[in-house]
């Protein structure tokens, strides 16, 4: 035992470093059959060299980063396996290097905006803020605590009483940063805008907002490593972290159809579900906002990137939900929405079949085990005929990513009203 803890503890102080990624590149690779999956999959699960950004799924596309020194080994393999890869990202570092450079330059003002991503202290001190200058209509409280011993925030806004309510959370996956940037700049419109359509949606229906579902992973993507994405909880002599996207407890490490898990029960992977449903403190703060208002939320949503999806429910199987029709016409309605600001599209459907194969998702716990038939994962911009930038988007497309979903909710409760939710 002393040998392990003497291990894990050298292990932490050679992961403080912080992580570069320089000529690093992201490749789209195609898995066309079960032979390719096997390899990727033996990657993920076995290699430190590769980073494999979503867990590999048959007949779909997954990236992969791939460091400079092996290059020709992952040429080899790809040619071995008759495999299609795509180079993206040339390099990766210059990329992370664009998208905090604003963050770094001083400001005359110290203004919160939109025009640079912010780390954990700037967005905690921010909701305090708000939540102070309009203390009649808004309000933060903890709702949890972290591994580490951070704050998980609830931001609330209700204008009137009887309101139905919505319940969004945020940066779940530490390294998907716009989808925070795109919390707050929600919570801004909802509190200051004068159009008219805001106005409705924050005066006739509760909000309810976590910005970070996982504090700790956030600061460590800003102080070690870009592209983590879990928690930082220990799990192992070696490895840290649960994805508590995969920790809920609806259909946790439920396999599909084809035998798929859609999640991870190895520790050192990026989709490990955990020891057991609801393990995580991150995941227990998210679920006492559900059990503490059993019948208020019409709507649950989980803001990701990347791709362009508007996902829902379900992820651990590929029939159709009950209320597939349903789900359906309300995420086309936010892609139609979208698309009409920008000409950004989405992809809209159940996870399973539109993605990949996932299991103990928020999105499906909110669904299948409180009854919000409105659940959706949202999968913003990353890659597109803007650009590709995978994870880090560059924060001169934080505004129009914002501005583009702020738009979809206002075409998704429209809909969804016509369907009866979201009525006083």
């Amino acid at each position: 035992m002393k040998f392990l803890a003497l291990l894990a503890l050298l292990f932490i102080s050679a992961s403080a470093e912080k992580s570069r990624f320089d000529n690093y590149r992201v490749y789209s690779v195609t898995v066309e059959n079960y032979q390719q999956l096997q390899a990727i999959q033996y990657l993920e699960e076995h290699s430190d060299a590769y980073n494999i950004f979503e867990s590999p799924h048959l007949n779909a596309d997954t990236e992969i980063l791939v460091p400079p020194h092996k290059f020709s080994d992952f040429e080899e393999l790809t040619e071995n396996l008759g495999m299609k890869a795509k180079l993206i990202i040339n390099n990766y570092q210059e990329l992370i290097d664009e998208e905090i450079k604003p963050s770094r330059t001083p400001r005359v003002d110290a203004q919160y905006d939109w025009v640079s991503y912010k780390n954990l202290t700037e967005i905690y001190a921010w909701l305090d803020e708000m939540a102070a200058q309009y203390s009649s209509v808004a309000s933060v409280r903890n709702i949890g605590t972290t591994h580490e011993g951070r704050p998980i925030r609830l931001f609330t806004i209700s204008k009137k009483s009887g309101n139905r309510g919505i319940f969004v959370e945020a940066n779940i996956h530490a390294r998907e940063w716009i989808s925070s940037a795109t919390a707050t700049y929600l919570i801004n419109e909802l509190l200051t805008s004068q159009d008219p359509d805001i106005v409705d949606i924050a005066t006739n229906i509760d909000w309810y907002i976590i910005t970070n579902v996982n504090p700790d992973g956030l600061v460590w993507t800003w102080e070690s490593n870009r592209n983590w994405r879990k928690t930082r909880a220990p799990v192992s002599a070696l490895c840290f972290g649960v994805d508590v996207n995969r920790n809920f407890a609806y259909n946790w490490l439920t396999p599909d159809e084809t035998g798929n898990l859609g999640a991870s029960t190895t520790p050192c992977t990026d989709t490990y579900a955990g020891t057991s449903p609801l393990s995580e403190n991150e995941a227990k703060a998210v679920e006492s906002v559900f059990a503490n208002n059993i019948g208020k939320f019409d709507v649950f949503l989980s803001f990701h990137s990347y791709g362009h999806y508007m996902l829902h429910p379900w992820g651990h199987t590929r029939g159709h939900s009950v209320d597939y029709d349903l789900q359906f016409a309300v995420g086309n309605a936010f892609r139609a929405a979208v698309q009409a600001v920008n000409g950004i599209n989405y992809a809209v459907g159940p996870s399973n079949t539109v993605l990949y194969a996932t299991s103990g998702t928020t999105p499906d716990h909110a669904y299948g085990q409180y009854g919000i038939k409105l659940s959706y994962t949202i999968e913003m911009r990353g890659n597109g005929n803007y650009g590709n930038y995978g994870f880090v988007l560059p924060p001169e497309f934080i505004l129009p990513n914002a501005e583009e979903v702020v738009a979809g909710l206002i075409g998704l409760v429209n809909s969804a009203r016509t369907y009866g939710y979201l009525r006083n």
